[in-house]
């Protein structure tokens, strides 16, 4: 079925609608009518639909300049007098919609995302600071390491243009402040710590042992962006004009103004977004789903597939409180956190005992051989600790 002339201006809006996955089903067929009519119009789209090429895409077309470009035509309309001016107009909606095709869907990524390469150099970047650093420390837009002190009376300093207060393991940045450059701030807690920041917007996160945030000292544009690998709670302001994205190497979550817990951990295989209030839109490279309050989204790295299914918020988000609370989670996920906030190597004697299960309540605050003691109290394993290194007997 031929695409009429008219309504190829549409095709655009409906590469970016699904891309998003928020086409309808008459626009689909729209949009399979045109690559239907030739090789031209499919090559065009496969090379859309690689990131990598987006960037320079959007480069060479930025080049064009727009009076020649619509001199030229208006020299093919004005080649062919005795074409009728209806069908005249057609040809030259034809030719500025494949001239719009390319900057539309570039526009759609250099907005909602970093290129792909820039996206994985952040995250590896953010993994490298976790792994290097042994105190909670704030990264500078010029990569300074600035070490923070939980125990530590008020301060501010003026770090990238903008004031930031800090009072014992919170960072405050001045809301006020707005800067016209991007310049981003990086959080990184090591193993065992844990550390608080309020952005520029009022958004408020708590930062997890062995987790790192990367955001902008100032929200400039259409989107409030943040990117996290970890584990973070966080209680967005409201800005209904302004989504606010928290972006991890395998999905982003979209909200509004919400409160919801994510779980971004490289060595974890899944990763999930817990949502407590509000309404959140999670998005990967194949698939989306909107969460509503109590439901948590769960990604499989290795398959892909997201789900979702009902949590209990409370559990999840105990961390926040000094405890973590388990409800028949098997050892392995049991020991992960620890691991994480004790500052330990765990292995298994037997690799079977992975899969036993605790349920209880361990406070974060007490030494680790009287945590390990209440475990053993209710499983059928023994912990042997030597040196900060952990066998699960």
């Amino acid at each position: 079925m031929n695409i009429s002339q008219e309504n190829i201006t549409q095709i655009p809006e409906i590469i970016l609608k699904k891309l998003g996955q928020e086409a309808t089903r008459e626009e689909l067929q729209l949009l399979d009518d045109w690559l239907a009519q030739s090789e031209q119009n499919r090559s065009l789209y496969r090379k859309l639909l690689h990131r990598k090429n987006l960037t320079l895409i959007e480069k060479e077309y930025k080049i064009i300049d727009d009076d020649e470009a619509w001199k030229k035509i208006i020299s093919k309309i004005d080649t062919q007098k005795t074409t009728p001016v209806r069908q005249l107009f057609r040809k030259a909606l034809k030719y500025a919609a494949i001239l719009a095709i390319p900057l539309a869907v570039a526009s759609y990524f250099l907005i909602h995302n970093l290129s792909n390469e820039d996206s994985v150099a952040t995250f590896a970047e953010l993994e490298k600071q976790i792994s290097e650093l042994k105190e909670s420390s704030l990264i500078t837009d010029e990569g300074e390491v600035v070490l923070l002190q939980s125990e530590s009376n008020e301060s501010i300093v003026e770090i990238d243009g903008t004031q930031i207060h800090h009072k014992d393991s919170t960072l405050l940045y001045n809301e006020e402040e707005k800067i016209e450059e991007i310049k981003y701030n990086s959080l990184v807690t090591p193993r065992s710590k844990v550390y608080n920041v309020v952005l520029a917007d009022g958004t408020k996160v708590w930062l997890n042992a062995s987790s790192a945030i990367k955001y902008p000292v100032s929200f400039v544009g259409d989107i409030r962006k943040v990117y996290l690998t970890g584990e973070a709670y966080f209680e967005v302001a409201h800005d209904k004009t302004k989504p606010f994205i928290v972006s991890t190497s395998q999905m982003d979550v979209e909200v509004l103004g919400t409160t919801f817990n994510v779980m971004a951990y490289p060595e974890d295989q899944t990763v999930e977004t817990t949502l407590v209030t509000g309404q959140v839109k999670i998005r990967t490279d194949k698939s989306k789903l909107l969460l509503e309050p109590g439901m948590r989204a769960s990604l499989d790295k290795e398959t892909q597939l997201l789900d979702k299914n009902e949590a209990n918020t409370d559990l999840i988000t105990s961390w926040r409180f000094g405890k973590y609370v388990f409800e028949y989670e098997n050892l392995e996920g049991v020991m992960s956190k620890l691991s994480r906030w004790y500052d330990v190597d765990v292995s298994f004697a037997n690799l079977e005992k992975k899969n036993i299960h605790f349920s209880g309540t361990l406070f974060k605050y007490h030494d680790i051989n009287e945590t390990l003691h209440i475990i053993e109290l209710t499983t059928n394993v023994k912990f042997e600790n030597i040196e900060n290194s952990i066998t699960v007997n």
